[in-house]
């Protein structure tokens, strides 16, 4: 595997609830949008689909999928970052997988995952991304 650093910031946010109301009782469900923008060992645009679970102590977990389009180490294409995550006070932990068979074009074969840990609402962070690019057939 190959480490390296990438910055990921966000260049759009959208919420949207699953029911369509403000307040709930319990854990709200939610859904997300975001739009990142990609610099270093990574470069491109990302598009994310995010699924919250928010206790009402700000706790709660998340789970998402992202296309990311642009390069990897100068290859070109896209692949998938499948995420799942836990945040707690405003503390963000998440792994990020590169979605196997999700490379396309020069990105085919890629390999790799990252650990993501940040404040909840930061804009702007450094991701460790640890990779390879394995044969296909």
């Amino acid at each position: 595997m190959i480490q390296a650093n990438t910055t990921r910031s966000v260049k759009d946010w959208q919420r949207k609830t699953w029911h369509d109301k403000t307040e709930v009782s319990g854990t709200n469900l939610f859904r997300v949008e975001i739009l990142h923008r990609y610099e270093g060992i990574i470069e491109g645009e990302g598009s994310i689909q995010y699924l919250i679970a928010e206790n009402k102590n700000l706790t709660g977990s998340t789970i998402a999928l992202e296309k990311v389009t642009g390069s990897v180490d100068g290859r070109s294409g896209s692949f998938v970052f499948q995420q799942i995550g836990t945040f707690d006070h405003g503390k963000l932990k998440m792994t990020l997988m590169v979605l196997p068979g999700s490379g396309t074009d020069q990105l085919s074969g890629l390999c790799g995952q990252a650990t993501l840990i940040s404040d909840l609402h930061q804009e702007i962070y450094s991701l460790p991304f640890d990779y390879t690019f394995e044969e296909t057939k």
